[in-house]
């Protein structure tokens, strides 16, 4: 083999043990998903890379190792109490065709960007965050919809729904979050009315970590927030927000993060209320 180096070795993400090893290491050769794999060292036929036990060995993960210091990365369970018919593979490694090393064949294997909630561990540039969304789409959909309420006022309401993912939402970290934002928004810019609704689990660390509450959704479930906009309000503008956070912001200055990313916006939707109506025109 070739040796040279490489241009994208992080060296804090080897201490963590994200490596091509982490999952192709066997005692025989490295692990491949095709049998007839032709390379500079031993190689072994593992078809269980395709399959759920390529990533609950890390993903399922519950054990209590102190009073304040808990792992519970509990998603296996939650896919296996699913059962969605797919493999974790399936969904976080979409499939492409193309070589998988110099020199090889054209065929079709999955694309190791692993993407989830699309929030990285370093600022990523524009390139590596358009790799990750390749082939990517969201587990959960926001929809907004307008219901007529009390007195002529407008009831607005952001639903999100957990349609794709085939574990709660969020899953892993116990620091994770949706949150669900409605803001109303008048026509001098000024905010009138403001609901949020925040999906995940809170814990409690010290003295003893426990888990006081968890909103999470499973999969088919949703979740929704309102707002009531008055008739003498309007013209009013409700912008929907929904952003996964990774960790609150009080958790990230304790832990000085600086500008490591911590949310995201997964979606957002608008709607205007009371605009007035644009006059008839007819043609002379």
């Amino acid at each position: 083999p070739v040796r040279r180096d490489n241009p994208a070795f992080d060296a804090e993400l080897q201490k963590e043990g994200v490596t091509c090893l982490t999952c192709h290491w066997r005692a025989e050769g490295i692990a491949a998903v095709h049998e007839d794999v032709q390379a500079p060292h031993p190689t072994v036929y593992s078809p269980e890379l395709r399959s759920e036990h390529t990533c609950t060995g890390c993903h399922q993960a519950v054990a209590r190792l102190e009073d304040a210091l808990v792992c519970t990365f509990n998603t296996g369970a939650e896919w296996e109490a699913a059962a969605p018919g797919k493999t974790c593979p399936e969904c976080h490694m979409p499939s492409v065709e193309r070589p998988s090393a110099v020199g090889a064949p054209t065929r079709q294997g999955g694309r190791h960007t692993f993407p989830g909630s699309l929030i990285p561990k370093d600022t990523p540039s524009d390139e590596e965050r358009a790799r990750m969304a390749l082939d990517w789409a969201p587990g959960v959909d926001l929809e907004v919809a307008t219901t007529d309420g009390e007195a002529g006022a407008t009831v607005v309401t952001a639903s999100v729904h957990n349609r794709r993912a085939g574990h709660m939402v969020p899953s892993g970290d116990p620091e994770r979050y949706l949150e669900l934002t409605l803001v109303v928004t008048g026509a001098d810019g000024a905010v009138s009315d403001e609901a949020q609704l925040r999906i995940g689990q809170v814990w409690e660390w010290w003295p003893v970590a426990k888990r006081l509450s968890d909103n999470r959704l499973a999969p088919g479930a949703s979740a929704a927030v309102t707002v009531t906009v008055a008739q003498e309000d309007g013209p009013v503008s409700v912008a929907a927000q929904l952003d996964h956070v990774r960790i609150s912001p009080e958790n990230a200055s304790y832990h000085d993060l600086g500008d490591y990313p911590t949310r995201r916006r997964v979606a957002e939707e608008m709607v205007s209320i009371g605009a007035p109506t644009r006059p008839e025109t007819s043609s002379p």
